[in-house]
């Protein structure tokens, strides 16, 4: 009986591992779609929309650039605001001396028109708070978390349920752009109902400013700041749907999908719309905000 096992066991083995030879599959390529980078705020830079095209899914190279398009935002009292192609995808607006972009509670229109096709979306600029201060902590050696020194922002959601935030931080001038590292509140929590409203933001979004997963040369985890270091954090107010936007955006690249028989992610919902499209690549993907932004820095 325990020969039967063995042999049966060995048969078994033989049958999977005759199911290696590599298997080569001829994918089509999808329809290229528009992919919109409007993420407009009212700091005293230029203001930029990027503009490409996606690729297909094994390609390794960049996304193709979208170029001879014509881009413009007007605000709600007719205000015009026109970008110039830089002939790489990028469609710049440079303030006035002295000026910057938008008005709290302003509404805008960003228009598109490219080979033909045209698309519009629409964002009001909503409120910010002012930042209160960026404390600064050293910790032990704990639980997994290497001693150095830690970082706080402290900001109070504005009274008033619907306010949204997407705080951006910066390590010594490096943006923290890793998706683990996009830090997003609504009110003063995680998400809406919560039930925090005009409170200082809850810890984890406080803390969410500092660069975790570290490591130095040797692989060894290190703190997120030392002496000498400096950070830099912006917040930038979203409407509701740029905060539904960067949530599903986070929980798509950080968790991904492994399950074997899983459906493939689609695409996260935009508010960029397709005026005179009639073809599923003329469906653009992407996303368009205009933020006023709090900021503040410290050096450690």
């Amino acid at each position: 009986m325990k020969l039967y096992k063995i042999l049966s066991l060995l048969l078994i083995a033989a049958l999977f591992s005759a199911c290696e030879d590599v298997v080569t599959v001829d994918l089509e390529d999808g329809d290229q779609q528009l992919v919109v980078d409007a993420w407009v705020n009212n700091q005293d830079k230029p203001q930029v929309v990027r503009l490409v095209r996606t690729s297909p899914y094994f390609e390794s190279s960049a996304s193709p650039a979208v170029t001879g398009a014509t881009v413009k935002i007007t605000d709600n009292n007719g205000t015009e605001f026109d970008f110039v192609d830089n002939d790489n995808g990028d469609y710049i607006w440079t303030p006035p001396a002295g000026t910057t972009f938008g008005q709290v509670g302003n509404t805008y229109t960003l228009s598109i028109e490219t080979e033909g096709k045209l698309y519009t979306a629409v964002s009001t600029m909503n409120r910010i708070m002012e930042i209160d201060s960026i404390g600064a902590e050293f910790r032990e050696e704990d639980l997994g978390e290497p001693e150095g020194y830690y970082a706080s922002l402290f900001a109070t959601d504005l009274e008033g349920e619907g306010d949204a935030y997407w705080i951006k931080a910066y390590k010594n001038g490096r943006y923290l752009n890793d998706p683990s590292d996009i830090n997003i509140a609504y009110d003063g929590g995680f998400t809406a109902g919560a039930r925090v409203d005009g409170v200082v933001f809850i810890v984890p979004i406080r803390e969410g400013i500092n660069p975790f997963g570290e490591e130095d040369e040797d692989g060894n985890a290190i703190a997120p700041f030392a002496i000498g270091d400096s950070i830099h954090v912006e917040v930038h107010s979203l409407t509701e749907e740029a905060f539904f936007f960067l949530n599903a955006a986070r929980t798509q690249m950080t968790l991904g999908d492994a399950t074997l028989f899983a459906e493939p992610p689609a695409n996260v919902s935009t508010n960029i719309i397709s005026i005179n499209g009639t073809e599923p690549r003329d469906e653009p993907v992407g996303f368009f905000n205009v933020s006023a932004v709090a900021e503040m820095g410290r050096t450690f």
